[in-house]
Parts: structure tokens; sequence; C-alpha cells
């Protein structure tokens, strides 16, 4: 390990004992290899309910559409079972827009991909669509529960059309149990370790099942390689200076916006010399000073991760800039 890496190292070990495994890359670097092959395994038969899987194999990533005009397709992850069953794993960490459609769209691939051209049959093996959530989705605003599949079902008498399609969505948000509370439950000991594995010192006493030693010992800084330590501690770092800029740059426009909008509401109510005026004057004020204020800050944020290498699509969808304007900065 290099001296400046030795550095980086031993700062985020003051931070960090264990990498977040809500990272898509990090996600992929510890669960993504051979080494790891059997906590995937059961992570996999825990949240697909109607099979039971012995093997799997880790796939390309990437599928290419078959017209140039239309986007491809990259997973987090992607792996074929032992009979041949095929699923698709998606960690997103922040909300996006369309997020079910993005979903859809990345299933039509591993169909059109089992289907020769010419072929006469559309027997094809099913498609597991498993989304990994830190936050919560729309359609399920009044679903208490973390883990929601979809199918296709006839609309009045809800018949299943064909089984070889699945989403499954879990929504980590909603998972609030401490440690002490999940009782053996293996499907939430994992997701409390999805949850918390950042912020955690060693293992608690209430995750005993083999799977979750093996995940903290694969989780573990100090037990990873240098090249995947590296990219993880990048990783990590990347993402807490992110949430940093952030939560700096909503207090401060809150903040702004207050100021401005006090200053502005007593101008207006001077000269209008009305109590309601006042008032208004605040309201408007308020939004408008956040509003500019946020533009500013977001503006900010956009540009320091252009300098670190995001790409513009993504910088757009966290600070909501049009892709436009985060190009021409």
């Amino acid at each position: 390990m290099g001296f400046v890496q030795h550095i980086k190292f031993t700062f985020m070990q003051q931070e960090f004992k264990y990498a977040d495994l809500l990272d898509d890359d990090v996600f992929k670097l510890v669960f993504g290899r051979e080494s790891s092959k059997d906590v995937m395994i059961e992570f996999l038969n825990q949240v697909i309910d109607d099979r039971t899987i012995v093997d799997l194999d880790f796939m390309d990533k990437e599928m290419k559409s078959e017209d140039r005009t239309k986007k491809d397709s990259i997973y987090d992850m992607f792996c074929r079972t032992d009979d041949g069953s095929r699923i698709i794993v998606e960690v997103q960490r922040r909300k996006q827009p369309f997020y079910p459609e993005r979903t859809l769209y990345y299933s039509t691939f591993q169909i059109q991909h089992q289907v020769d051209s010419g072929a006469g049959e559309y027997d094809f093996l099913p498609v597991y669509v498993i989304n990994i959530l830190n936050f919560n989705l729309d359609i399920n605003a009044d679903n208490p529960e973390v883990k929601t599949e979809y199918r296709i079902y006839e609309k009045y008498n809800h018949g299943l059309l064909t089984d070889k399609l699945t989403f499954i969505f879990l929504e980590l948000k909603k998972f609030n149990k401490t440690a002490g509370e999940i009782n053996g439950n293996v499907l939430e000991g994992i997701y409390y370790c999805m949850k918390h594995m950042p912020t955690l010192n060693n293992r608690p006493d209430g995750l005993d099942h083999d799977v979750f030693r093996k995940i903290f010992e694969v989780s573990e800084l100090l037990n990873m390689d240098e090249e995947t330590r590296s990219k993880v501690i990048h990783k990590m770092t990347t993402e807490r200076d992110l949430r940093n800029q952030m939560a700096y740059a909503r207090k401060e426009a809150i903040e702004e916006g207050m100021a401005e909008g006090r200053a502005e509401g007593r101008a207006k109510g001077i000269v209008e010399g009305r109590a309601e005026g006042r008032a208004e004057g605040r309201a408007e004020g308020r939004a408008e000073g956040r509003a500019e204020g946020s533009r500013d800050k977001a503006i900010e944020i956009a540009r320091n991760l252009k300098t670190m290498g995001m790409a513009i699509e993504d910088i757009a969808k966290i600070v909501g800039l049009d892709t436009e304007v985060v190009d021409s900065l």
C-alpha cells in the first residue's frame, strides 16, 4: 500500500470499519465475487420464495440494445442460477424519477436475449429483477412492508398471466428494527446489515447466523485485497463528502432564505403599513430566498461533482438541475 493510500485508509479506519453496502459499486465489489458467492445465494434464497438456488454464475452486467438509438442496460449485478433463471440486482441509494419504468426496461433485455431470431417458440426461463432501495416508492406509499413483489396479473380476477417475470422491491427506509428485535429472521438481519453496516464497529449479538458472520467478514475493510479496499474507500469518501455538501447546502439555503425573507417582509410591511403586508412579504421572501439559495448551492455541488469525474446525467439527478446546466459548468 502506497503512503497516500495508507494515510487515506488510516483516516477511514477511524470512521469506518465496514463497507457501505448501499453503494452500488461497493455492493458489487463485496458480493459479486466468487469468494462471497455463498452469501449472495443465501440472500437470493431469502428474497425469492418460489425456487431454491443451489448455485449461480456471475454474468456480464452490460446488455447492448439491438437498436443503436436506444439505451443500453448496465446492471449492478447480473447472475444466472443453476436452473438457468436470470436474476438482475439493482442497488439505488437516491430516489429517481420513473424508477418502476426503468426496472421494467432492464427486464426486457434478459427476455430478448433468451429468444433466438427466427425461433418458433417464445419459451424463456424466469427473469427476476431485485431492487434494493434506500428510498420509498410512490406506488408503495401506503404499504408498510419492506418487501413487495410484482407480477403481471389480470385486472379483475387477478389471475397470473405468466410466472416468467417478477419484480421485487426492498425499501430499506421502511425497516426500523434494532438488531435485538430481529430474533433470528435471516432476511431482516440482511436488511439490518445493508442499512447499518458503515455505522457499526462489531457484529451485534442478535446476528448469530453463519451468513451474518460471512457478511461481516467480507465487508470488513481490513479483510479486502488492496485494490478492492482502495476502490471501496474512494467510493465511501466520495459519498460522505457528497452528503456533507448537500446537508450544508440545505442548511445554508434555509438560513439565507429566512434572512432575506425577513428583510423583504419588513420592507414591504413598512411600505404597505399593514400587518398582512409584513406576513405576505416574509412568506414570499422566504420562498424566493430558499429557491435562489438552493439553486446556487446545487450549482456549487454540481461543479464539485463534475470535478470529481461523476457522469453529468448522474449529477443532474442528484442536484435537480438540467443536464445542459451541469454540462455548461
